[in-house]
């Protein structure tokens, strides 16, 4: 009965063990890449977000391009987005103003570096309803 249950513990080879430790590898690995980008697609759903309260607010009083990119700018800022005047592009066109909003923020990963890009886009129609 005893040499019974060592060979079934020796017939495991290390086996267990092998996939405990790719699995915490890879745990590990997953944990490191939500703390490396997970608060920069929070700060872009915070902006997003943002943005499309503030185009609608700027529709319904008329703001002009220059209001609109400024506060635009501001909104970047609070949400620790890097932009400028180049990444907002606004069109007013059949009584509604679209603004686009396109940038990128470098992430370093420890081996590689990537760009991760955004493009938002809000829209409002001008005048109150």
């Amino acid at each position: 009965m005893k040499s019974l249950r060592l060979q079934i513990l020796r017939d495991c080879e290390g086996k267990g063990l092998t996939g405990c430790l790719t699995a915490l590898v890879l745990l590990g690995c997953t944990v490191y890449l939500a703390f490396t980008v997970g608060p920069i697609y929070y700060s872009n759903y915070n902006f997003e977000s943002d943005l499309k309260t503030e185009v609608s607010r700027a529709g319904a009083h008329f703001y002009d391009d220059e209001t609109v990119i400024r506060d635009v700018l501001d909104l970047g800022k609070k949400n620790e987005i890097r932009l400028e005047k180049q990444n907002v592009r606004i069109d007013r066109f059949a009584g509604q103003m679209h603004v686009n909003v396109n940038y990128s923020v470098p992430v370093d990963f420890g081996v590689m570096q990537k760009n991760l890009a955004f493009q938002l886009t809000a829209s409002s129609f001008l005048g109150s309803l």
